[in-house]
């Protein structure tokens, strides 16, 4: 018996909250309908709503206010995202990732901290530091940048091929990741099982960062003397 090749479509529901009760119509699009802008509905005081059937796959996704200008205000911005949002739908019609956004009463800035741990309490601090700490593993940053600029579910054996890490390195890698909630794991049911590791909607919102720092690094290792003879 052949198996059919059509994709999963499963029902999503988007929501934007709007604190600042000054949106007036607000439109979503994304890489699920190609970037279009549709207008969202308005079902409460200060809620709007969007559905779409949307087939198996990794979307990333935003919503517009409309303000006149060629492209509008970008409200994950205003909500504090640096990149996109991103909603993730299985092939069994399971929804996971970003469903949602809101829009503060005051615009949330990315540099309105001028001492990251100005005001901190000793408690935020450790974790923190425990954070970095985790991040400053062997291939660790190596291995997250992978999965991130990847965009989608990817195996294990490419990410260890991309990573240049160990297989033994790898799997400690990705269980401690998957352990903070930076990667998600999903095993598909197949012969043999599929196994697929994918960056998790905070984990995407690092890339950028990571990017900056990687591109730093390539810049600056050769002078600072990080070179191998």
């Amino acid at each position: 018996m052949m198996r059919s090749s059509r994709l999963a479509v499963t029902d999503v529901s988007f929501m934007l909250h709007d604190e600042s009760k000054r949106l007036r119509t607000p439109h979503i699009k994304g890489s699920f309908n190609d970037w279009i802008l549709a207008p969202m509905e308005k079902i409460e005081d200060a809620t709007w709503t969007y559905s779409q059937p949307i087939a198996e796959g990794t979307y990333e996704w935003g919503v517009v206010e409309p303000d006149g200008s060629e492209w509008g205000v970008w409200l994950p911005e205003k909500a504090g995202h640096r990149v996109n949002l991103v909603v993730t739908v299985s092939r069994t019609g399971g929804v996971d990732g970003a469903t949602s956004i809101r829009v503060p009463s005051k615009p949330l800035g990315t540099n309105n901290v001028v001492e990251p741990f100005l005001g901190l309490s000793v408690k935020d601090r450790k974790g923190v530091d425990e954070l970095l700490k985790l991040l400053s593993k062997a291939s660790m940053l190596n291995v997250l940048h992978v999965i991130i600029s990847a965009r989608e579910p990817v195996r294990f054996g490419k990410i260890q091929r991309l990573a240049g890490i160990s297989a033994t390195s790898l799997s400690r890698r990705l269980k401690e990741l998957e352990g903070c909630g930076l990667v998600r794991r999903s095993t598909h049911n197949t012969i043999p099982p599929t196994v697929e590791y994918q960056a998790t909607q905070v984990a995407f919102e690092m890339g950028p960062s990571l990017i900056h720092l990687y591109n730093w690094a390539i810049d600056n290792h050769a002078k600072l003397g990080f070179t191998q003879a």
